[in-house]
């Protein structure tokens, strides 16, 4: 899908505590699911092709944290979970797969 560069830009709008709150979500949805989809994979006919020994992209997890820190106090009340996911990742980042 692809948006027209003045919608993206409204989007990615650090200064838009709503559309940081729905990254954070979304980025913790993402987390959780890794197990699922680790599993539809393994069910699935063709597999991508993985290696066992590849590393975790802490990545996102990264993307989390720093999101959660931009979400203002008025805010915070909402982005709770995010921020539980990302406590449980700092304590172990294979915590949901």
């Amino acid at each position: 899908m692809m948006l027209p560069h003045d919608k993206f830009r409204r989007i990615i709008d650090p200064s838009n505590q709503v559309m940081i709150l729905l990254a954070t979500h979304w980025i913790a949805v993402k987390q959780i699911m890794a197990f699922i989809t680790e599993v539809e994979e393994m069910a699935r006919a063709t597999r991508p092709t993985r290696s066992e020994s590849d590393p975790i992209d802490p990545g996102l997890v990264r993307w989390l944290k720093y999101l959660n820190r931009q979400v203002d106090f008025e805010h915070r009340l909402y982005n709770t979970w995010p921020m539980w996911v990302e406590e449980q990742l700092e304590r172990d980042i294979t915590f949901f797969g």
